[in-house]
């Protein structure tokens, strides 16, 4: 398989990096986001559940829902908002309306045979019930199609306020395979550097998979553990719904191979 030379450079960064969390936003079902924006005047919507259980306890966001809209050309909104429930160790199960999610997608380099789309992702993650500072995350991702084969990836900086915890720089690669027209899945590794003082960052593997059963319909899936540093297993499943005018669903070739 042949690699952009996108691809190769992003590799090797990412390795040697160390950590997983998920950020803000990342593109469904994957922790790693790509470039290609909703279509002008077209949403996504997803409706559905992720959650991450490791050494520190279980984080679950039952339900979440997310929603994209394409006001302008090459230019995506995007709003997030999950009811999660948390415990840990001799910790009682807490629950809470979580934290919003709200960013702006700008694709500033179209795609073409000889050298990736990009786009300039950032995004804030604010307190509903402002007992926490907004977190900003500032990353850039790129995508190259060839064939079946999608490969996307990039990643970012982000500002992590609160007593103990740090900035930190995270990011992944995917790679993912039109098996058939409603059929999509792939792989992706995705890390970050440690976020809170005094601990290591880790890395994770994980699959997903695109079940596009109608033309506005899809059912989206992933699973994934840390190989290195914090372990954890996380896990994500939601339902979307395509809309938009013109034609029922339809919505750009690069953003539908995307995840």
């Amino acid at each position: 398989m042949r690699l952009t030379r996108f691809a190769v450079a992003y590799t090797g960064m990412l390795f040697a990096l160390c950590g997983v969390t998920v950020p803000a936003l990342a593109g469904p079902p994957y922790q790693t986001d790509d470039p290609a924006p909703v279509p002008y005047r077209h949403y996504e919507i997803y409706l559905g559940t992720q959650e991450e259980n490791g050494a520190g306890g279980l984080e679950a966001e039952v339900p979440f829902l997310e929603v994209n809209y394409g006001p302008m050309p090459n230019v995506q909104v995007a709003v997030s908002t999950p009811y999660a429930f948390t415990s840990g160790p001799q910790v009682p199960l807490g629950r809470s309306v979580g934290a919003l999610d709200a960013g702006v997608k700008v694709r500033f380099i179209q795609e073409t045979v000889s050298h990736p789309q990009v786009a300039f992702y950032p995004s804030m993650e604010l307190s509903t019930d402002g007992s926490a500072a907004p977190k900003l995350f500032l990353p850039l991702w790129a995508q190259q199609t060839m064939g079946r084969t999608t490969i996307f990836g990039g990643g970012g900086w982000e500002r992590n306020p609160g007593a103990g915890n740090r900035n930190f720089w995270s990011g992944g690669v995917a790679d993912t395979y039109q098996f058939s027209k409603p059929i999509n899945a792939g792989i992706e590794v995705y890390g970050n550097t440690p976020e809170v003082w005094g601990e290591r960052g880790s890395m994770s593997v994980g699959i997903g998979m695109n079940d596009d059963f109608s033309d506005i319909h899809s059912f989206v899936v992933s699973i994934g553990t840390s190989f290195a540093g914090q372990r954890d297993l996380h896990a994500y499943a939601a339902y979307e719904l395509r809309l938009g005018p013109g034609s029922t669903g339809d919505r750009e070739t690069d953003s539908k191979k995307r995840a």
